[in-house]
Order: structure tokens, then C-alpha cells, then sequence
């Protein structure tokens, strides 16, 4: 038991290192940044501007926990996604994998775009506070700034895992990690609470229930590998749920 509990934890702190001293080929850099973060061609701003929320969060949560995260920000393009991301993941669904990556997409995607509720066919109310809250400069919906905020949901995956804390519950987990989300936003960054507010509320009111294949929470915990592989888009589902 002690050889199998010994190997176990070699393994893993062999894939800390490992992931600590990856080159990240392909990728450029940000020089200069306390923490790693590495971006795909022509994603620069959006690096800097996704680092710099994730960075802030972090010395926030930092005062709170006590503990400091092991994590490298990678802003990749569908090409370098298929190169460095989770390889169940689809483009465009953020996530924070073991070996410390925190991976989110550099572009707008057809993940985020189909998941955008219809404004024709939402309520007046909330149909205006989809409008105003993500039209962009070409008139249309989108849920670019949304999901550059969900880095900051990864980022208490990490800081979970820097914690050493044991979750009973997958969804338990994903709920601490959306509260520490609306806590930042709420205490230090409060013009971009509706980012994450208003979609939320709009999906949870108005997604298609013809696309949920789960909805009940024993499923989710139940399945989660499978929903969050095969069902993205019921994954975001829950996710906003919670």
C-alpha cells in the first residue's frame, strides 16, 4: 500500500514538473508576468487581458486561502487547442487539467455562439439585457467577455488543488468554484458582474430542453466525464445552473 501510495505521489509531482518546464512550442509568452502564460498567434490582447483578471483573482483568493495555485494560462487558437488543451475538450470550454494548464480559447467559437439564447425569442426584459450587456461592435451577440471570466472559475480548480482539498461532490466542487468567481467580481471588479450574470440567468430560463439529455443533479454527478465529453453544451447547462 505505502509502494503504491509513494508511486502515486512521484507520478504526479513528475507532472507538476513536467508541466512547469514544458516549452509550449508554437507559443509565445508573456514576459515579465508573475505567473506563466502562453498564447497562440495573433492573441496577444486577449492573453493580456484574460492574464491580468486571472492575476488579480489570484492575489485575491490568495488572501483569503492562504495558499498559491500551481497553474500555467495557455489562450489557444483552435489549432494550438488540439496541441495543448484537454483532447475531449471542444474549443471553447475552459478548463484546468492536473499537471497545472489552464486552458481558454483565444477566439469566439461555435460553442459559444450556438449556446447565445435567440434575442427574438427571449422575453423583452431579458432580451434588453442580452443586448445591452453583449453586443458587440458589429451589432451582434457575444459571449466573448462571459467566457474570458470563466478563466477565473479555473483558477479555483487550482487553487482547490493547491489546497489539498477533497470534494465529496463533483458539482460541489464546480459550485465552490462559480461562488469564488461571483465573490471576486462582486468585491473587486463589479462592472463585469452582468458578464457572467446576465447569460446565466437568460440559459437557465430559455435553453431548448430538447438538448438537455441530463438534468436532475444525480446525474450530473453520476456522469460528469461523460456530459462534460459528449454533452458541452448540457455541461454549460449545469453550469450555469450552479
Amino acid at each position: 500500500m505505502k509502494t503504491k501510495l509513494i508511486i502515486t505521489v512521484f507520478l504526479l509531482l513528475t507532472k507538476a514538473v513536467q508541466a512547469q518546464t514544458q516549452t509550449y512550442e508554437g507559443l509565445q509568452k508573456i514576459n515579465g508576468n508573475s505567473s506563466n502564460v502562453y498564447y497562440s498567434e495573433n492573441a496577444k490582447d486577449r492573453a493580456i487581458k484574460i492574464s491580468t483578471d486571472v492575476a488579480k483573482a489570484e492575489s485575491y483568493f490568495q488572501k483569503q486561502f492562504n495558499v498559491k495555485p500551481n497553474y500555467t494560462l495557455l489562450v489557444l487558437s483552435p489549432a494550438d487547442w488540439k496541441k495543448y488543451a484537454h483532447p475531449q475538450a471542444i474549443y471553447g470550454i475552459p478548463h484546468y487539467l492536473p499537471d497545472g494548464r489552464l486552458v481558454v480559447a483565444s477566439e469566439n467559437n461555435d460553442f459559444w455562439k450556438r449556446n447565445a439564447p435567440p434575442i427574438a425569442q427571449l422575453p423583452k426584459e431579458l432580451a434588453e439585457k442580452m443586448t445591452a450587456t453583449y453586443t458587440d461592435k458589429n451589432g451582434e451577440i457575444n459571449l466573448t467577455n462571459a467566457f474570458d471570466l470563466l478563466a477565473i472559475h479555473e483558477l479555483g480548480h487550482a487553487f482547490q488543488s493547491a489546497a489539498k482539498t477533497v470534494s465529496q461532490r463533483n458539482w460541489l466542487s464546480e459550485l465552490l468554484c462559480n461562488v469564488l468567481l461571483h465573490t471576486y467580481l462582486a468585491d473587486n471588479d463589479p462592472k463585469q458582474l452582468p458578464y457572467i450574470t446576465v447569460f446565466t440567468k437568460t440559459a437557465v430560463s430559455s435553453f431548448p430542453t430538447q438538448r438537455l439529455k441530463f438534468t436532475k443533479l444525480e446525474d450530473f454527478e453520476a456522469n460528469y466525464n461523460e456530459i462534460a465529453k459528449n454533452y458541452p453544451d448540457n455541461y454549460g447547462w449545469y453550469q450555469c445552473r450552479f
